[in-house]
């Protein structure tokens, strides 16, 4: 545990623990947390109160949808990394992790690896990062093995707590340790299938300034708490149509009178951007779990309707937070 007079080997108070289910962490990596100091020789201590969560990563749990499992707490930004091959660049894990991290309040940056592999003939990672880019999202395209498209990157996660995110074999340890090699994290050759390198979350102080949380590749990322109306309000293209549709439930998949529809067929949405909504659309559910994640009294958690209106907030600052403090890296 980091604290401001140095690391402590902790343990979690009983009273903590006591309802893990080992499916819901009580405790996940960036929490902030109150110790109890018992041994300052060895420095031990005991973590006795974990303090609500500012920003979360999360995700709906691959045993049971109605737990969410988090994955990473108080991060500011996402780094959500893709291979452009090995394995091939796939927009439709991109905006489910982008869902995932606004949906969290942690704003999402793309991050397009190992494009040192690609001829300059091909043009297909360039065209994804350019569809990003237009929908307002700060975009990077490095090679963690050249270095190319580094500094850039650097500039992004000074003095801010950053979350690395991406598939397995995307790269996302083989850039932390570019960016600072004496980390020295453990990778695999190229190609590489069948186990993740990274097997647990872990924080990681940066020289240049901020952190980074490496995370274990996820192959499958199901988005928590979203009902499938709400799912366009993270693809803006989809949203900024969506008030023109005829019926006001249009999910823009099958209705009649779509703006969103008749936008694509004029090329106004790209096509791979509608082909992810749908799939999204498609895979999620009304989420009855409860609301308890950071309420312990389930009188204060919040309306579902009142959830609705503050991610629609939501999504309006975070376009405003990206065109007011991104547009200088945005190409």
């Amino acid at each position: 545990m980091d604290t401001p007079k140095g690391e402590y080997i902790c343990k979690a108070r009983k009273k903590l623990t006591e309802g893990d289910t080992g499916r819901k962490k009580p405790l996940a990596v960036g929490d902030r947390v109150v110790l109890e100091q018992i041994d300052t020789s060895k420095k031990e201590a005991v973590i006795y109160e974990v303090k609500r969560r500012r920003t979360r990563l999360s995700r709906s749990h691959p045993a049971n949808p109605r737990l969410e499992q988090i994955i990473a707490a108080n991060v500011d930004q996402a780094l959500i990394v893709s291979a452009v091959k090995e394995p091939p660049l796939t927009v439709g894990i991109i905006d489910r992790y982008v869902i995932a991290t606004e949906y969290g309040g942690i704003v999402p940056i793309i991050c397009i690896n190992k494009i040192d592999l690609i001829s300059s003939d091909e043009t297909d990672y360039t065209d994804t990062a350019q569809i990003y880019r237009q929908a307002g999202y700060q975009t990077a395209l490095v090679s963690a093995e050249s270095g190319e498209g580094l500094e850039t990157l650097k500039n992004l996660l000074i003095d801010k707590t950053t979350v690395i995110a991406g598939h397995s074999g995307v790269g996302k340890s083989s850039i932390i340790n570019a960016l600072q090699p004496g980390l020295e994290l453990k990778t695999a050759p190229l190609g590489y299938k069948g186990k993740h390198c990274t097997a647990t979350a872990s924080l990681l102080g940066l020289d240049m300034g901020g952190y980074v949380v490496d995370t274990p590749g996820i192959r499958e990322l199901q988005p928590w708490d979203i009902d499938k109306g709400e799912v366009q309000q993270f693809f803006t293209e989809i949203w900024k149509k969506a008030d023109e549709c005829k019926l006001p439930a249009c999910t823009h998949t099958h209705e009649p009178n779509c703006a969103v529809k008749k936008a694509l067929e004029e090329g106004e949405i790209p096509r791979t951007r509608y082909d992810s909504y749908v799939a999204i659309v498609q895979s999620v559910g009304s989420n009855q779990a409860p609301r308890a994640t950071d309420v312990d009294d389930p009188g204060q958690q919040i309306p579902k309707k009142k959830r609705q209106r503050s991610r629609r907030r939501r999504r309006q600052d975070m376009e405003n937070l990206i065109d007011e403090n991104w547009k200088d890296f945005i190409n």
